[in-house]
């Protein structure tokens, strides 16, 4: 796995956390996100971390996969 973000601004993405982040936070959709939720990324932070326009997201580029 690379380390710099695959995705670019503009890309539609899927939120699909891993196995350990859902044990992490055990209330993920508590959060402003639901598992599946698919988001145009507006945002990347720290090349790491997208967000939706609306402010959807935070998490980093692992957790998301690519929508067609």
């Amino acid at each position: 796995m690379t380390n710099k973000c695959p995705f670019k601004i503009g890309d539609k993405v899927k939120f699909t956390p891993s196995e350990r982040t859902k044990g992490q936070y055990q209330d993920i959709e508590g959060m402003g996100i639901s598992i599946g939720e698919v988001i145009t990324i507006a945002d990347i932070k720290d090349n790491c971390y997208l967000y939706s326009i609306n402010g959807k997201g935070g998490w980093p580029w692992s957790e998301w996969k690519a929508v067609k």
